[in-house]
């Protein structure tokens, strides 16, 4: 029998293409039993080019994909092949290094695996032992019914991306989002898990000009392949007309005003609606394994609303916010401030006795108002400004939450209805759409901001600024809303995201004002309500670093206490990992009962799970990652339970990711420090001052910028202080951020630098 194979690699760069085309010649002529087709063996003269290469990877018994350079057209195609389950190697020439940084920002393949090769005998050769493969192990078939769509968001916010999302709200369709800033690096595990449990994808593909772009929309060709394999709805919205990869050009279509992608969005809306209306095929088999059914679930908490009513862990942080103890929650990304806003949220309750407002605005969204507005302001006016902006936007906020969820209830009660008709009459004399989500609303109001201190100028009385900024009577809106709120126990804001888009540690004063502001205006609220008997709570969820330049910035520095989410008890750890595997798979119990039945218990003498652990920054997202990573590899491997050899092939993998998102935030906050990270590339663990210095003097840093990226690398976690060995190191994490007091010893000499465990695998120091 003859065994179709297929290899599948781009005509650029043509020695590559050559070296492929050779080896294929040699394949054919020593595995005669295997029929060896290249796509330009396919008859594709005047057809679809994916048409006939779809039909070819049906057929294929295997896969062989070159992916030395970054092409979309093929990573479309390896994405279809891997969602058709056929076994995929990936081959790469690793003397060729123009695309090797856009593949490890990518990630997604990395766990794979490659065959490198130079020549097409060593190709063939490399073929030859690997053939035929393996398909890699689908993942747990889970339909997420309540969040039917998957939204691939890039790394730049842009208002298509912001209008896109307002659509998808407005549809009533839930959705989910991989978020790039968030997490730069997608395993392909978790992106096989979210597009096979959606009903539908929708990519928001960047102009190539834009920062990120490249290997955004690489991934989006990846996944956009796999659902199309998978026969599942697939959107695919790219700002601006150009010119796209043959594979999915049809598919692609372009907008150049953010107002039109509603009307893009129609047919496949639709397309979704009728799809969930379907009834849910009952053929689909858990595989048998305990790992393929176990799911960590996903480490942006706002993907896993529903999970975390399960497996949340109540700490003593979660009980302080609940209680109304503090007005901040700070943590760094990844602590698990949005999982806590979330938590208290739902801890306080859906009825009718308490208002809760979740608000979610972002940072960029005020970008307009602090180029045009306050930078024309003195600082005194800058703050009145804000505090009356926040204010209007608090009370419109609360305004639009009873207009739009308490009409009904309202009409239990003709009184209660009364002072109902009182907050929409008002609301509607201030020209505010109920329709709108937050973010346009957001937008509408800093847009007309803009207009008129542009009409009538920026500088003047402070009275007349607050007429601009309230643009009514915001007296009589806020005594309608005191007498409709004086039978609730408690009305709750919850704002998080506020800090989203604003560089780590480089938060500028302006972006302090407009917090300081809202802190301000909801502590007015809070009092002026409670005249009149209504409790008002409000939870501000921020990053450490904005916090750590909140402080600096106010002078009352006691005025607003904190609630910290500094991670420093593996056994927290231990019992989110373990509530998270009960409730996807029957194991119950203890952690340590659990732990040896999924994992080897031992890296070499070192307990398993504190060998993962000492490779995070202490935050619950990396140690779900890793763990994913492992079980992953584990899966890919058709292993029953998670070995060391899995582990430590995760590390890897996990290491890299740890290291990309330091180097982008990094890269955020200093352009010129763009990949001093990867400087450290075979170093030592541990180093001397001089040894550092002589680093940063490699990497291009000035003489006089040392101390202060000594500090920024400290801050991250990158660098640790030592009086002996690298793993008696201390971080940041272990002192709350404390830089100044982790970097004492090292500044006068009696201390030294040491390399963070958790980066050591990717910048292969042993």
């Amino acid at each position: 029998m003859i065994k179709p194979r297929l290899s599948s690699h781009s005509s650029h760069p043509p020695q590559i293409a050559a070296t492929i085309e050779a080896a294929v010649e040699r394949l054919r002529a020593t595995r005669s039993e295997s029929n060896w087709r290249t796509w330009k063996d396919l008859p594709i003269s005047g057809r679809i080019i994916f048409c006939e290469i779809c039909k070819a990877a049906r057929f294929a018994t295997s896969i062989v994909a070159d992916v030395t350079t970054l092409n979309f057209n093929l990573l479309f195609e390896i994405g279809f092949s891997i969602g058709l389950g056929r076994p995929v190697l990936l081959v790469r020439d690793t003397s060729y290094m123009a695309s090797k940084r856009d593949f490890d920002e990518l990630g997604v393949l990395d766990t794979i695996g490659y065959l490198d090769f130079a020549n097409s005998e060593q190709l063939s050769d490399r073929l030859n032992l690997a053939l035929p493969g393996q398909p890699i192990p689908r993942p747990p078939v889970r339909l997420f019914s309540e969040t039917p769509l998957y939204v691939l968001k890039g790394p730049v916010n842009t208002d298509g991306a912001v209008k896109l999302l307002s659509t998808l709200k407005k549809s009533a369709l839930r959705f989910r989002t991989y978020d790039a800033v968030e997490t730069p690096r997608l395993s392909l595990f978790e992106a096989r898990r979210q597009v096979s449990g959606s009903v539908g994808i929708v990519a928001h593909l960047l102009s190539p000009e834009r920062r990120g772009a490249l290997v955004h929309n690489a991934l989006c060709a990846l996944l956009a392949g796999v659902a199309m394999a998978e026969q599942k709805v697939v959107v695919m919205l790219q700002e601006e007309a150009i010119d796209q990869p043959l594979d999915y050009r049809d598919v692609v279509q372009s907008y150049a005003i953010p107002d039109h992608i509603p009307a893009l969005l129609e047919r496949s809306i639709r397309l979704v609606v009728q799809q969930l209306q379907k009834p849910v095929e009952s053929s689909v088999v858990l595989p048998e394994g305990v790992l393929e059914k176990l799911d960590l679930g996903d480490p942006a908490a706002e993907n896993e609303i529903g999970g975390l009513r399960e497996y949340f862990v109540q700490t003593g942080q979660f009980q302080g916010a609940r209680h109304g103890h503090s007005r901040l929650v700070v943590g760094r990304k990844g602590t698990g401030k949005t999982a806590l806003f979330y938590a208290v949220r739902a801890s306080v309750g859906r009825g009718h006795s308490n208002l809760v407002l979740d608000l979610r605005p972002e940072g960029h969204q005020f970008l307009k108002l602090r180029e045009t507005v306050l930078g024309a302001l003195s600082p005194g006016v800058q703050e009145h400004t804000m505090t009356a902006f926040w204010t209007f936007i608090l009370l419109a906020e609360i305004a639009h939450k009873i207009i739009w969820d308490e009409r009904a209830f309202s009409q239990r009660d003709p009184e209660r209805f009364e002072r109902w008709r009182a907050i929409e009459r008002i609301y509607g004399v201030l020209g505010l759409d109920v329709e709108d989500d937050l973010s346009q609303r957001l937008l509408k109001q800093v847009d007309r901001i803009e207009v008129e201190f542009a009409a009538k100028g920026a500088v003047g009385p402070r009275d007349r600024v607050t007429d601009i900024i309230f643009k009514g009577d915001i007296r009589s809106l806020e005594a309608a809303l005191s007498a409709y709120l004086q039978e609730k126990e408690a009305v709750w804001l919850l704002i998080d995201n506020l800090d989203k888009g604003w560089p780590t540690r480089g938060t500028k004063a302006t972006d302090i004002v407009i917090l300081r502001a809202l802190l301000e205006a909801a502590r007015k609220l809070q009092q002026q309500f409670e005249v009149r008997s209504v409790e008002l709570r409000c939870l501000v969820f921020l990053r450490t670093d904005v916090y750590e330049h909140l402080v600096q910035e106010t002078p009352d520095k006691g005025k607003d206490s904190a609630i910290r989410l500094d991670w420093d008890d593996p056994q927290v750890f231990e019992e989110i990992v373990r509530k998270r595997v009960a409730a996807s798979t029957a194991l119950t119990g203890q952690f340590r009962e659990i732990w040896p039945r999924l994992f080897d218990s031992h890296i070499g003498a070192e307990d398993s799970f504190r060998f993962m652990l000492e490779r995070t920054l202490m935050r619950p997202r990396d140690i779900l990652q890793f763990l994913q990573r492992a079980i992953e590899v584990a899966v890919n491997r058709s292993h029953n339970r998670v070995t060391e050899s899995d582990i430590r092939q995760a590390e890897q993998s996990y290491s890299e990711d740890l290291l990309l998102t330091t180097a982008f935030e990094i890269a955020d906050t200093q352009p010129s420090l763009d990949g001093v990270v990867f400087a450290f590339r075979g170093v030592p663990k541990v180093m001397s001052r001089g040894d550092l210095e002589r680093v940063l003097n490699s990497a291009g840093v000035p003489e006089d910028s040392w101390a202060q990226v000594i500090e920024l690398l400290a801050w991250f976690g990158f660098l640790g202080v030592t009086d002996s060995d690298a793993d008696a190191a201390q971080y940041s994490y272990e002192v709350r951020y404390n830089v100044d007091r982790l970097l004492h010893r090292f500044r006068s000499g009696t201390a030294r630098a040491a390399i963070h465990p958790g980066y050591r695998a990717a910048l292969e120091i042993r």
